[in-house]
């Protein structure tokens, strides 16, 4: 059975989201990218399910070396997305400021939050434009706990 993708995607598009910066390290370059598609998925061991755009350089990064961080953002915390969503060349932590962790993972200062996560198993579906990674929370901080996060609703449960 083949789905509906007009009549699928309003009601996917209210599933929603936090938004993220997911980031990792391949060979001693820090990587990430804005995130959405992360969630909580278990209590003990805690556990998140984070997916990851096929072919993006932070999905080799994971793959690399077998963590990845989640930078939660709060609802006003707009301006620590420009510099992921720049098109120069440089790197986009060089505008952030970042707090050093045991686990070497790039984790910015004014983030609501941080969580460190050591992946446990993924999800490869050849087909999927995404793999869906499981990952055992290892470490995390709640830098305001005052502040709310950022929930994104969208219109089209077919595009970001």
């Amino acid at each position: 059975m083949e789905s509906d993708p007009e009549r699928i995607g309003p009601a996917l598009g209210k599933i929603p989201s936090g938004v993220y910066i997911a980031t990792s390290m391949l060979r001693g370059e820090e990587i990430g990218m804005l995130a959405s598609f992360v969630e909580q998925a278990g209590f003990a061991p805690p556990m998140i399910s984070a997916a990851i755009s096929r072919g993006r350089r932070l999905q080799e990064a994971i793959e690399d070396c077998g963590l990845i961080g989640i930078n939660i953002l709060g609802e006003d915390d707009s301006q620590l997305m420009r510099p992921f969503a720049q098109s120069e060349n440089e790197s986009p932590f060089s505008a952030l400021s970042l707090e050093d962790n045991e686990h070497g993972l790039p984790q910015i200062s004014d983030a609501l939050g941080f969580l460190a996560c050591k992946v446990v198993g993924k999800v490869d579906n050849e087909d999927a434009d995404h793999i869906l990674y499981a990952a055992e929370v290892i470490d995390g901080v709640l830098n305001d706990a005052t502040r709310s996060p950022m929930v994104r609703i969208r219109k089209n449960g077919f595009q970001y």
